[in-house]
This record gives structure tokens, C-alpha cells and sequence, in this order.
């Protein structure tokens, strides 16, 4: 990450300022709360929000709403972040916000969509939680001087955790905390499945109770199924016997019925045989005295002519177009006489204008005169011949009209004598009819009187059926208990079934999870306990290398020397003797906080990989330095080979080694910047 510039407003003691930020050493000056410190909370708060900060520390007072935007760069790609802060009754919030990335453009996001965003952005593997520092920021690129000189007063539990966190190795703390709370869980869950499946066998023994009481309920139904078998067939023997009566009372009392019906039935068809004599009687009468007497003098009545009707048809067509013929013939002579007598009248030829030769045209009249004649006489005799034919299919016509007719009466002779014929027929079915019903009802006659015996018989064997059905209700209602209590018993088998496996699955889990808790117990967490002790270890040695090295550079006395011990607490050396922290000078102080801090932001880039910043951010670095050590932090800012640095320090020496210098004073309450 490099910074480009940074606009902010109504922050702390600023109104109005934008910083246009270049690569190099950017040294911030001023005097002691002037304002310099609020340009780096600035940054923070434009990158990860307000995080543990209340937003009254960063709001200016009396103002009721405040900004800061930030340009950055991460590898070539141009990034801009805008937060706001507004003040509400509830207190001041954190309001509208939002992130301008060069594939996606302006995104409005909330506080905490932000931050996620800007550690993606920035590749930081740490959780985004808008609550909460960025570790990674604090301890790689920004850590306030004063944080870290409380760091190295810390006692060393509280010390390694920090750093657990810093360099993002708390997992495996973490881990084995997890490790040991499921190993306890799991233990509990061993109890628990023990203490379910303890009475198995108890359960086991009600099992074999309930299947033997199954096996003797089942033996006593097999007897009564026999018993009800014995009697069901003896109650069907009796209910067929009963059933076979019905039927001939059934069919006695239909017989009976039919009496009466019988009777009716062989007066109405004698009824209809003589319907059908008088019917009979009255159309022969209509077929001797009318239909065939009509019929024979139709049929005297000669034929016209020997041709067919269509011969005739055909003559007459040919007929009507020779007339037509000889029509167009002379209307077309007769056009020709129209113009001969105009030239008769003119005088003149109309074709070669010349006077006419009158014997000669005369001789023509005459001869178109004579065709007329001609056509006309050959018209009226075509006019006879057609009048004549004409008459005669009139007359062919109607003898057809005649022939239908005699035909149609042929029919209704034929149809009638078919009519007698049928009626004769039925009557002779009818007689059989009737002397069959007169058969059959002597017959029924004498049958139904044996319908009372019957009767009497039925009810003596419905006594007996009634007995039977009392003895198989009996019988029945045993099975039924019976059955109810095998499928009751069945019922508890299947319950004690279900429970001495559900028992089972306890007692197999517990087994099982009485595994996971030896591995978990004994091999995993003291697994991870080495892991981290060798990460730490080598974390250590590398750690103290640069701490070393950049003590060294600032503290030049051969008699002191410094090192970090196993919990990373810093060591220092004078001729050989331990020399607490806080008896050595405002400077060698500085100077162990500043070393601890840079082999700190080295580690942390290192371990963090993938991390995406070239930028380092140093707050009032050289407290209580002399001006020997003022010159040697330019030695190790050299050696840092970062792309950009941004120093916050009252201190003008530093001036000499800085590329970019912002001057920050307060006039009348309110920072401003100014640059040389």
C-alpha cells in the first residue's frame, strides 16, 4: 500500500486539510498538540472505522458531522475510502460511507462491509470485526510509540498473548483451548451415554419375559382358531340349509305371484288374436275390392313408342342446333341484304367508290333473297319435328308417371298380404302362448300349496343358527383377546427392541468418543503444544536477530548489550549484569521501545504473507533521543529499504533526512498544515 493523499474535516482540531502524500521519508513536525497524532488516527479511522475508539474522540467539538477520505494505491490499482462520523442524540455514529475500486466503482457499503472490503483489498487475514484494531495495521505498519513502551512493561503472560495475536499464531492457543473443551465435552457426553445404556440388561430380561408370554398366547389362539373353525362350519352348514329354503319360499311366493299375471297375461293375448282377425278381415277387403282391381286397368293403357326417353332427348338436342344453325345462317344473309340496300340507295360501291352495275348487283339481291327463303323454310320444318318430339316424350314421360304408380300399388298389395301373412303368424305364436300360460298356471296352482310346510321348516332352523351364531360370538371375542394381547406384547417387544438398541448406539458411542478423548487428551493437544513452542522458538531467535541489530545501531556503548529472552521480555546488559527497564535513561528507553517495535513490524510482514504495504508509519519515534541517535534512525530507515515512510515527531533534526516535510501548528484552536 502506498498513500497518495488524505482530506480530512471537522476532525479533532482540523476544519479543513488535504495532504498529498509522495514516496519517501514524510516527516509531520510541530509542537506537542498541535495536531500531528490526528493525522495517523485519520488514516486508521478512513481504513478500518472507529474500531474500539469512541466517535466523541474524533469528532471535532461543537461540530455535527465530519469526514475522512483516503487515496491509496496497492500494486498499481487505485483505491479511494470516505468514512463519516455524525452526531445524533444517541451519541456520535459512524454515518454514510463508501469505497471507489477500479473494477467495481463506488460501492456504498456499511462500516463493517467496509472494513472486510479494505482488508481484502490490503490482503490482511484477520477477522473483520468493525469493533475491534486491525492487528496486522497496529503491529506491521502503525503502532503509537507509547503502545508499544506499554507493551514491554507487561508481565510476560500478557506480553506473548499480544504477540500471539500480533503475529497471528494465537490459533494454536486457541486450538488447544478448543481441543480441551471438546475433550471435556466429549467426556461428559462418555457419562451420559454410560449412564443411559447402564440398565441394558435389565431391559434385555423383559424382553425374553414379553417373547415367551407371545409364545403361550399364541399356542392357546392356535386352539381357539380350531374351535372357531368347528364351529363357523357348522353355522355355515345350518345358514345354506336356511338359505335353501329362501330360495324355494322365494320362489313360491314369486309362483304365487304369477297367478294373477298369468291369468291377465292369457286374457290380453286372446284379446290380441282377435284384434288381429278384425285387422286381417279389413285388408283383404282393401286389397280384393280396391288395390288390384285399380292395378289391372293401369295396366291396359299402351305404350307411345318404342324408343327410350333419352333417344328422344338426344334427337331433340340435335334438333335445336341445326336450328340454331340454320338461325345464325340467315341472320347473317339478312345482314348482308341491310347493306346491299344501302348500296342500293347511295349508288355507290362503299369499297372502291365507284358507281354500281345495278343488273348485276340486282342478280345478287335476288340470290340473298332465295338463301333467306331457304333458311327459313329448313327453321319451321326443325320447328315441326321438335313440336313433334316434345309431344311424344310428354307422353313417354307419363307413362313412366303410369308405371310408378301401378308399382307403388304392387308394393301396398305385396306390403298388406305381408301384414295378413304376420298377423296369421302371430296369432298362431299367441295360441301357443296361451296354451303354454294355461299349462303353467295348473302347474304353479298346484305348487304353492306346499308354501306353509316351508315356512315352518325355515323358522325351526333359524332357532338352531341362532345358538350356533351365540357359540361363534364367543369363540370370537377370545380370539380378540387374545390377538390383543400378543399385539400388545408384540408391541412392548418392539419398544424393548427399540430401547435396547437405542441402549446399544449409547454404549457403542461411548466407546467410540472414549477414543476421540485418549487421541484428544494425549496425543493431539501436546501435538500442538510443540508446534507452537517450536513456531515461537523460531520466532525468537529471528525476532532477537533484529532487535539486536537495530539496538545496536542506536545504542553505541560496548559495555550494554541486548537480547529477548524465551518470553520475548527484552534483556539488557551492562558489563555483564541485568539492567532493569526502567533505570535505564529517556533515550536507551526509546531506543529498546523503537527496536522492539521495528523487529516486531518486520516479523509480523514477514508471517503475514501476502500482506499488501509498503508503507511505514512512525509516531514520535526518538523521544529523549540525543542528536547522535536522531542521525542513527536515518541509518536504519536506510537499511528498511520501505518504498514510504511517514513520521510523526516534534523533533527539527529530523528535517535533515526527511524527503517531504509538513509543518503543523495550531492558530486559534485549529491545526493547520503547512509544507516546505
Amino acid at each position: 500500500m502506498i498513500i497518495n493523499s488524505l482530506k480530512i474535516k471537522n476532525i479533532r482540531s482540523y476544519e479543513n486539510a488535504k495532504i498529498n502524500f509522495k514516496e519517501g521519508i514524510t516527516l509531520f513536525e510541530g509542537d506537542i498538540g498541535s495536531g500531528k497524532s490526528t493525522i495517523l488516527m485519520a488514516i486508521e479511522f478512513a481504513l478500518f472505522g472507529l474500531g474500539s475508539e469512541k466517535g466523541a474522540a474524533l469528532l471535532k467539538i461543537g461540530a455535527k458531522e465530519g469526514n475522512v477520505s483516503l487515496d491509496f494505491e496497492v500494486e498499481g490499482e487505485r483505491y479511494n475510502v470516505f468514512r463519516s462520523l455524525v452526531k445524533r442524540k444517541t451519541g456520535i455514529h459512524q454515518g454514510k460511507g463508501q469505497i471507489i475500486t477500479p473494477n467495481e466503482g463506488i460501492l456504498k457499503l456499511s462500516s463493517t462491509e467496509m472494513k472486510e472490503k479494505v482488508l481484502k483489498i490490503l490482503n490482511f487475514n484477520e477477522p473483520p470485526n468493525a469493533k475491534a484494531k486491525s492487528i496486522i495495521y497496529r503491529y506491521a505498519i502503525f503502532t503509537p510509540q507509547e503502545e508499544m513502551k506499554s507493551i514491554l512493561q507487561m508481565p510476560a503472560d500478557g506480553r506473548i498473548q499480544t504477540l500471539r495475536k500480533a503475529l497471528r499464531i494465537e490459533d494454536y492457543k486457541t486450538a488447544m483451548t478448543n481441543a480441551l473443551s471438546l475433550a471435556r465435552h466429549i467426556d461428559k457426553k462418555i457419562i451420559e451415554y454410560t449412564s443411559k445404556a447402564s440398565d441394558i440388561d435389565r431391559y434385555k430380561d423383559n424382553l425374553k419375559s414379553a417373547q415367551k408370554s407371545v409364545k403361550e398366547n399364541e399356542l392357546f389362539l392356535a386352539k381357539l382358531t380350531e374351535s372357531e373353525e368347528t364351529v363357523d362350519g357348522e353355522y355355515k352348514k345350518l345358514q345354506e340349509d336356511i338359505n335353501e329354503f329362501q330360495e324355494t319360499k322365494t320362489e313360491l311366493r314369486e309362483l304365487k305371484v304369477q297367478i294373477p299375471l298369468l291369468k291377465k297375461q292369457i286374457q290380453r293375448n286372446e284379446n290380441e288374436i282377435i284384434h288381429n282377425n278384425n285387422q286381417m278381415a279389413v285388408l283383404t277387403e282393401k286389397i280384393e275390392k280396391e288395390l288390384e282391381p285399380h292395378v289391372m286397368k293401369l295396366k291396359k293403357v299402351p305404350e307411345p313408342t318404342t324408343k327410350t326417353e333419352e333417344e328422344l332427348d338426344n334427337k331433340l338436342k340435335e334438333i335445336r342446333r341445326t336450328e340454331k344453325y340454320l338461325r345464325e345462317k340467315r341472320a347473317v344473309v339478312e345482314t348482308k341484304l341491310l347493306d346491299y340496300e344501302s348500296i342500293e340507295k347511295n349508288k355507290v360501291c362503299p369499297t372502291c367508290d365507284r358507281p354500281i352495275d345495278f343488273k348485276e348487283f340486282k342478280k345478287e339481291i335476288d340470290n340473298k333473297l332465295k338463301e333467306q327463303e331457304e333458311y327459313s323454310a329448313e327453321i319451321q320444318k326443325c320447328e315441326r319435328v321438335m313440336e313433334v318430339l316434345d309431344n311424344l316424350l310428354k307422353k313417354i314421360r307419363g307413362f313412366k308417371d303410369l308405371q310408378i304408380k301401378i308399382n307403388d300399388l304392387s308394393r301396398q298389395i305385396i306390403d298388406k298380404k305381408a301384414k295378413i301373412e304376420e298377423l296369421e303368424s302371430k296369432n298362431s305364436s299367441l295360441s301357443k302362448i296361451i296354451l303354454e300360460d294355461i299349462v303353467k298356471l295348473d302347474e304353479i296352482e298346484k305348487n304353492v300349496q306346499g308354501f306353509e310346510e316351508i315356512e315352518i321348516k325355515i323358522s325351526e332352523l333359524e332357532e338352531m343358527r341362532k345358538i350356533k351364531e351365540e357359540e361363534r360370538g364367543k369363540v370370537k371375542k377370545d380370539i380378540s383377546s387374545v390377538e390383543t394381547a400378543i399385539k400388545m406384547f408384540n408391541e412392548t417387544i418392539e419398544k424393548l427392541n427399540n430401547e435396547i438398541r437405542r441402549k446399544q448406539e449409547f454404549k457403542s458411542k461411548g466407546e467410540y468418543l472414549r477414543e476421540y478423548y485418549i487421541w484428544i487428551k494425549d496425543f493431539f493437544i501436546p501435538a500442538l503444544e510443540n508446534i507452537e513452542n517450536h513456531v515461537m522458538l523460531t520466532i525468537n531467535i529471528e525476532f532477537n536477530q533484529y532487535f539486536q541489530k537495530w539496538f545496536n545501531i542506536l545504542v553505541e556503548d560496548p559495555d550494554k548489550n541486548a537480547k529477548i529472552d524465551e518470553d520475548f521480555t527484552p534483556i539488557i546488559e551492562q558489563d555483564g549484569y541485568e539492567q532493569e527497564i526502567e533505570y535505564l535513561s529517556g533515550g536507551e528507553k526509546t531506543s529498546v521501545a523503537l527496536a522492539y517495535r521495528l523487529a516486531l513490524n518486520s516479523i509480523v510482514q514477514r508471517i503475514s504473507t501476502g500482506i499488501k504495504s509498503n508503507v511505514l508509519i512512525l509516531d514520535e519515534p526518538t523521544d529523549g533521543f540525543s542528536k547522535e541517535q536522531l542521525f542513527k534512525l536515518r541509518e536504519i530507515l536506510d537499511e528498511l529499504e520501505c518504498p514510504q515512510i511517514i513520521i510523526v515527531s516534534h523533533e527539527e533534526e529530523l528535517e535533515s533526512f526527511a524527503d517531504n516535510i509538513f509543518k503543523i501548528e495550531k492558530i486559534n484552536g485549529s491545526s493547520c498544515i503547512t509544507s516546505n
